[in-house]
């Protein structure tokens, strides 16, 4: 109606010729005359109606905003902006749906730098009771996390009817954030159950999809079974892991096999080692831990599809000590194992790492540390690890947590003149417990959280960021 009304008013300027182009009713093919029906004719009948249309539309309008103001003393809000999930309080009691969970927190640490080189190790509480709460953002941080390191297909401890719910839960996460999984699979000294958690992990493999694994690593610091005592790793389960070949052996049927798998044929494989490895020179080579042995094995004949994989945990180094002349301090330790600089203890662990591949093999490949993070309350297994640290108090404060996690977000991954690690994984969601030892490494506390463990409490932790610097704890 209202185009007709301006058609209308426009109607008597327009030529003949323009008015059998476009008037109303006209549809003039090429070669005949304008329509029988004048469009004057056709205004007079469809004008008023057309007026009457405007003005009713009108009223309704005003009417609309008139009632409108009687139910509300202040101006509407703004339409609300496209949600961003992020780990950050809301402001405002209203509820914010998300596809992803996150925990809340008021203290933004702010985007993490090399994002796309940097994921989170999943505990075993995550992955078994609550997998659907796997944070789609690093906690404290608006960045959304890339990739993730699984230790396990599944527990046989854990029950099996909660599996497929877990992994169901799990692949939902990783499809919708389009997040790649470096998943591990055991050694033990019991090839059958070794060999049915690998069946488990080619199921969970195809669930994921190879687009979404980044690696499968076999293994898991195998170098230290030898420490874990008589009773629960036997001297002759020892022996046979590493001086009767059985790791080796084991890896590489994990290759073939992968091989066989359609889509997995380049999928990169690793063995997870901790810091006990560089005891040797360029590795240990011991009866209990044929480290180097296995490594010049396995770059010979993989070359670039095997990656380096260290875990390292200045938390737990045995060289951290007491301030001199005290027995409760630790500043100087605090200040050398939170520092993510060049000559900070996890830098330097990474050179040397770094150093001792480069003489063993000439070929630039690639180096992951699988595992580092810090815990808050102290871990329970830290006084048998260094008794010394276990005496200080600052030592596993929630200012020490805090920022070692800070800084290891905001590390860029140099080490000094060596190259860097090309991925690195934080340990870990939620605090967990390790042969039945309780550890408190988790960002949040248990799958029963919505808060995450770092809050903005009003202080702001003075982060050492080199060994020299002068650090005051609050």
């Amino acid at each position: 109606d209202f185009g007709s009304i301006l058609f209308c008013f426009w109607l008597p300027s327009m030529s003949p010729e323009a008015f059998r182009m476009a008037g109303p009713g006209a549809s003039v093919s090429e070669g005949q005359n304008a329509p029988a029906q004048p469009a004057q004719q056709t205004c007079r009948h469809r004008l008023p109606a057309g007026i009457a249309a405007v003005v009713l539309t009108a009223a309704i309008v005003v009417v609309g905003i008139e009632e409108l103001g009687k139910g509300h003393s202040s101006p509407s809000p703004p339409p609300s902006p496209p949600l961003r999930t992020t780990t950050l309080r809301p402001k405002s009691t209203t509820s914010i749906a998300s596809v992803d969970y996150e925990c809340v927190s008021e203290l933004d640490i702010g985007e993490v730098v090399n994002a796309s080189q940097k994921g989170m190790a999943v505990d075993d509480t995550t992955f078994h009771s609550c997998s659907d709460r796997v944070p789609g953002h690093w906690p404290n941080s608006p960045t959304r996390l890339g990739s993730l390191r699984l230790f396990k297909a599944w527990d046989p401890n854990w029950p099996e009817d909660d599996r497929p719910a877990a992994w169901n839960k799990l692949k939902v996460m990783v499809q919708r954030g389009k997040v790649r999984v470096l998943v591990g699979t055991q050694i033990t000294c019991n090839e059958t159950e070794d060999d049915k958690d690998w069946a488990l992990v080619r199921e969970l493999l195809a669930l994921l999809g190879p687009e979404h694994v980044m690696a499968i690593a076999v293994g898991n610091e195998l170098e230290l079974l030898q420490f874990k005592g008589e009773k629960t790793v036997p001297a002759s389960c020892v022996k046979e892991v590493w001086e009767g070949g059985y790791f080796y052996r084991k890896f590489v049927e994990r290759v073939e096999d992968l091989n066989d798998l359609k889509g997995f044929e380049d999928v990169r494989f690793t063995s997870v080692f901790g810091g006990y490895v560089l005891a040797g020179s360029p590795f240990i080579d011991i009866p209990q831990a044929k480290v180097l042995t296995f490594l010049k094995n396995v770059t010979g004949v993989y070359g670039d599809r095997w990656i380096f994989s260290l875990n390292v945990y200045p938390y737990f180094d045995p060289n951290n000590r007491l301030d001199p002349n005290s027995t409760t301090q630790c500043q100087k330790a605090l200040e050398k194992s939170l520092c993510m600089d060049e000559g900070c203890l996890l830098p330097s662990t990474t050179s040397q790492m770094r150093k001792s591949m480069e003489k063993l093999t000439s070929e630039a490949t690639q180096l992951w540390l699988t595992e580092t993070g810090w815990s808050y309350p102290q871990a329970a297994s830290l006084p048998g690890a260094n008794s010394a640290m276990a005496k200080c108090k600052n030592f596993s404060s929630e200012i020490a947590f805090r920022t070692y996690y800070q800084n290891f977000l905001k590390w860029d991954l140099t080490i000094g003149k060596e190259r860097g690690p090309d991925h690195a994984f934080f340990f870990t969601l939620r605090d967990a417990s390790n042969f039945g030892v309780g550890e408190h490494f988790g960002l949040i506390k248990d799958c029963s959280s919505s808060d995450c463990k770092l809050q903005d409490d009003g202080r702001t932790p003075r982060t050492p960021r080199t060994p020299n610097v002068e650090v005051t704890w609050v």
